[in-house]
């Protein structure tokens, strides 16, 4: 049951922290892709998340769950904006992730 609830609160977390997020705030990249994220995966270093898809444009500390939540922001095969969180653990292992998209694609 304890597990259940720390999982909660992670998740809880990071939509809070991607919730916060508003179009045309930090930086968008577009050499970040789906395939990208889908590699990233529980319990992966840190080290191959930075190799994979970069340095993030911010990092959160949450001091309560030990972890760091790394934000980042790209637009989907669908072409809408996504805020991409993984959550790092202490151990500098991937704790979780979360993705939100952010608007609609453009119609052009």
């Amino acid at each position: 049951m304890r597990r259940g609830i720390k999982f909660f609160i992670m998740m809880a977390a990071a939509l809070f922290i991607s919730a916060c997020a508003q179009p045309g705030t930090g930086v968008y990249r577009n050499d970040i892709t789906d395939d990208m994220t889908a590699r990233v995966l529980p319990g992966q270093a840190s080290a191959e998340v930075t190799a994979n898809i970069g340095t993030p444009y911010r990092r959160v500390r949450f001091d309560n769950l030990k972890a760091t939540a790394w934000d980042y922001l790209y637009r989907d095969t669908w072409g809408y904006w996504v805020e991409f969180a993984v959550m790092v653990g202490d151990d500098d292992r991937v704790v979780n992730k979360v993705s939100r998209r952010i608007d609609p694609p453009s119609r052009d």
